[in-house]
């Protein structure tokens, strides 16, 4: 179950809807969309946009190869239509049932094919996008406004993320077809020399008035309801990005509001792509019904919506600066409403609220300051919108697994950063992933939420681990979720050549986990198989497209961490070779994240994530030169005494308990050991 789906129009009374509604009907299970009133059913396709004919849509169901009608032309079968090669044909050589007329499909343009699929998600997604205005507008300010605008797009953004996993290949199809009719609908408007502007103008000519080109959002639609029929016109009143000025330019098209709308459609056309950030894929749990899940990072995506409304595109400023206007903008608390104004609500409206709520609190815990997310006023929030799920759902709903998940991890979040982790909170977050488990299980959640819930959680319980959490078996809990999260996106992990690469964020993550523990070997062996086969070479390829070094040098650094223990086992086990390999990677992997300006010695500041690297870096140096495989191992003890020195800086300055090193005193003191037993005066 999807948590904002599609809905396939039954009987409608306006005869202007009735077209439409058709349409509907039709573009549903070509598109993965599973509905009762699919004559086929249970078969659904998942097609490709660029492939699919308009006859193909009237149809309702594809058209076999030309070859294949050929070999089947004059044979005729019982029943209606039959199935070849998940080609439907008629049964008697006549049409199939209700398949539309080409006059009535020909009148929609100016793109015929845009403009029918266009149109007919609009009518699909008509329910969620009203859900989703409507719950906009419960959200309101502490005073009654409306919310600013940072906060609505992370609630607006967060609602619309989920509206594309629900349904990746409908709406994959509806934003190319988007694409489409504005480009076939954005007429030229260059301005006419004065001598031509008194003169009459053909049909045709850029100038000219013609009422057939007019814009119809039905036969000629050029907006996907739910991005642009809410949030343009948002916010094109709000404002302009920061550093364009108070009007428009001439001569753009649209406002700010549009441009906002446009950078969500390239993330989520991007996440369709092989190095897309998320993972998406096409499956079957029916006989003949193909479908689309998706495991997407929306909390990622929103992030970026939010930072390019505060900061304009290119480099942020201030992102470093203490108390940066960004932080202090998300950190203002807002009103929840009352559970009897949302009871009564349609089921998808206080869903999309739900939703909408967690999009904004996943941002404060992302970009408010520590403090405040610590405070009361962000305590009384995750209280509220909790006691919330309490009273407007069904506990069973899958909105509720979803968010009770995310709330779980936010609050062991916080204080995991305050240095104040109690068990409790370790507690909350297993139980919140069993529930998970069991919603997937009852079939009340898709895979790909599923997936997507599982490494949330997976991240906290591997950091909770780390600070020194003891008698919970957070590892067991955690090697049981990983398990069940490969089987939910329904990849061998540990296949010989698989290439899973596309998985790269999240396996960087389950590699973290498997390279942690430093006494078992079988698991510092897929650690490193996974960083070598998917994680590093995934990372590698957003890199060259982004140029963001820092996810591909975290990849690095825990790789060479991981090989490090690995190397020691080895050697304890008397396989010196094979550890020399692995000592040789490892030393390779840091000296090329110590390469890249950021992670050079001097650059780095004693703040936890540049500490937790000198932590997993100066003792694969150290190995090296150990091990005798240091080209210069007078330098490698020079860097490797630079960040022991980093770390030790560290630990003095968070020893009043602001920030808990967790033991990391005692990691210290052995390098510092090392060091001097490699004759480097402490």
């Amino acid at each position: 179950m999807v948590l904002l789906p599609a809905v396939v129009p039954q009987l409608v009374e306006k005869r202007s809807e009735l077209v439409p509604a058709r349409l509907a009907r039709k573009v549903a299970p070509l598109f993965g969309v599973p509905s009762e009133h699919n004559p086929f059913q249970p078969l659904t396709w998942v097609c490709d946009f660029s492939a699919i004919t308009v006859s193909e849509i009237a149809r309702g169901a594809p058209l076999p190869t030309r070859a294949a009608a050929a070999r089947l032309r004059g044979q005729k079968r019982e029943g209606e239509w039959f199935v070849h090669d998940r080609a439907v044909l008629p049964g008697d050589g006549g049409t199939l049932p209700n398949e539309i007329v080409a006059a009535t499909v020909n009148r929609f343009g100016p793109d015929t094919k845009a403009a029918v699929v266009l149109t007919a998600t609009n009518v699909l997604l008509g329910p969620v996008a009203e859900a989703i205005r409507t719950a906009l507008g419960m959200l309101r300010t502490a005073d009654g406004g409306e919310l600013p605008p940072m906060q609505w797009i992370a609630a607006w953004s967060a609602a619309a993320i989920e509206v594309y996993r629900s349904q990746p290949a409908l709406v994959s199809a509806a934003l190319t077809a988007r694409v489409i009719q504005r480009a076939s609908l954005a007429a030229p408007q260059f301005p006419l020399a004065p001598r031509l502007a008194e003169q009459a103008r053909a049909r045709c000519e850029i100038g000219a008035v013609a009422a057939e080109r007019s814009p119809d959002p039905v036969m000629r639609p050029r907006d996907l309801d739910f991005l642009d029929g809410i949030a343009a016109a948002r916010l094109n009143a709000t404002g302009t990005l920061p550093g364009v000025g108070d009007e428009e330019p001439t001569g753009l098209r649209g406002g700010v509001g549009d441009r906002v709308v446009d950078q969500l459609i390239g993330l989520l056309v991007e996440m369709g792509a092989p190095d897309g950030v998320a993972h998406i894929w096409v499956t079957e749990r029916v006989p003949g019904q193909e479908q689309v899940h998706a495991m997407v990072p929306s909390s990622g995506l929103v992030r970026e919506l939010v930072e390019t409304w505060a900061y304009g595109r290119g480099p942020l400023p201030g992102r470093d600066e203490t108390g940066n206007a960004l932080a202090e903008a998300m950190a203002v608390p807002f009103r929840l409403p009352r559970p009897s104004e949302l009871v009564g609500m349609p089921l998808f409206t206080r869903r999309a609220f739900a939703l909408a709520t967690m999009g904004i609190i996943r941002q404060m815990g992302l970009l408010a300051p520590s403090a405040w997310l610590a405070g009361p006023e962000f305590a009384d929030l995750v209280r509220g919108l909790s006691e919330l799920l309490d009273e407007v759902f069904d506990p069973d709903d899958p909105v509720v697994v979803d968010s009770r998940l995310r709330l779980a991890v936010q609050q062991a979040s916080v204080e995991r950063h305050t240095g104040h982790v109690r068990p409790e909170s370790a507690v909350a977050v297993m139980a919140a992933a069993d529930a998970c488990l069991d919603a997937a299980e009852a079939n009340r959640i898709d895979p790909g939420l599923l997936a997507d819930l599982l490494v949330v959680a997976c991240i906290e319980l591997n950091a909770l681990r780390s600070t020194g959490l003891r008698g919970m078996d957070i590892g067991g809990a955690l090697r049981r979720y990983w398990g069940t999260f490969a089987d939910a996106v329904e990849v061998d992990l540990f296949a010989p050549e698989a290439d899973h690469s596309g998985l790269s964020f999240q396996l960087h993550n389950y590699a973290a986990f498997l390279g942690a523990g430093k006494d078992d070997i079988e698991d510092l062996r897929a650690a490193v198989h996974l960083f070598t086969t998917s994680v590093i070479p995934g990372r590698s390829r957003l890199y060259n497209r982004d140029r963001d070094i820092r996810p591909l040098a975290r990849s690095r650094y825990l790789a060479a961490d991981a090989a490090s223990g690995l190397a020691s086992l080895l050697t304890d086990r008397g396989e010196h070779s094979e550890a020399e390999q692995w000592v040789r990677q490892a030393h390779t992997w840091v000296h090329q994240v110590m390469a890249e300006p950021p992670y050079q010695p001097h650059r780095l500041l004693p703040a936890l994530e540049d500490s937790l690297f000198a932590l997993r870096a100066a003792p694969v140096l150290l190995q090296a030169v150990e091990y005798g495989i240091a080209a210069n191992p007078e330098a490698d003890i020079g860097l490797a005494n630079e960040l022991v020195r980093l770390l030790e800086r560290w630990l003095k300055e968070t020893s009043d308990g602001s920030v808990g090193p967790f033991g990391y005193q005692s990691a210290a003191a052995d390098l510092r050991a090392r060091l001097s037993a490699l004759g480097f005066p402490s």
